[in-house]
C-alpha cells in the first residue's frame, strides 16, 4: 500500500523535528535528563570512591539539613545510601526530591562537624 505524498511529508517532518529535539536536548547538557533521574549515579557508588566523582549527578530525597542564612549542608538519600551535600545556594525543603551535580570529597568539616564523604553542590534541580 503506497502512502500519499502528504503523509510522507508529514512523517518526514515529524522525524526531522524529533531528531532536532534530541540534538538540541543533548546540546543543553546532561542536566535536563538528570532532572528526571536519567544518568545519575547511585549515592553509594559515589560514597565508595569519592575521588572518582569530580563531576557527578546524584538524585535523592532530602532527609536532614543543617543551615544558617541559606548556607550549610543537607543529607540526600536514595535507595543505595545517603550523602551530605554542601551548598551556598540555599537549603532545599525537607522531604523534597532534588537532583544535584557536584564534586565528591572526603573529610569535610562544616561548623565543627565532620561529614565524611560529601558532595560540594555546583548545580541543583
Amino acid at each position: 500500500m503506497n502512502k500519499q505524498p502528504s503523509q510522507r511529508v508529514r512523517q518526514g517532518s515529524l522525524a526531522l523535528l524529533l531528531g532536532l529535539g534530541l540534538v538540541l536536548g543533548g546540546a543543553s547538557g546532561c542536566g535536563q535528563l538528570a532532572r528526571l533521574g536519567v544518568g545519575t549515579t547511585p549515592i553509594a557508588t559515589v560514597a565508595q570512591n569519592p575521588s572518582q566523582h569530580s563531576n557527578v549527578w546524584i538524585r535523592g530525597q532530602v532527609v536532614n539539613q543543617v543551615g544558617v542564612f541559606g548556607q550549610g549542608v543537607y543529607e540526600l538519600q536514595d535507595s543505595s545510601g545517603s550523602i551530605w551535600v554542601i551548598t551556598d545556594k540555599g537549603i532545599p525543603a525537607m522531604n523534597s526530591t532534588v537532583t544535584v551535580r557536584g564534586k565528591a570529597q572526603e573529610g569535610i568539616t562544616v561548623g565543627g562537624r565532620s561529614f565524611g564523604v560529601s558532595l560540594t553542590e555546583v548545580e541543583r534541580y
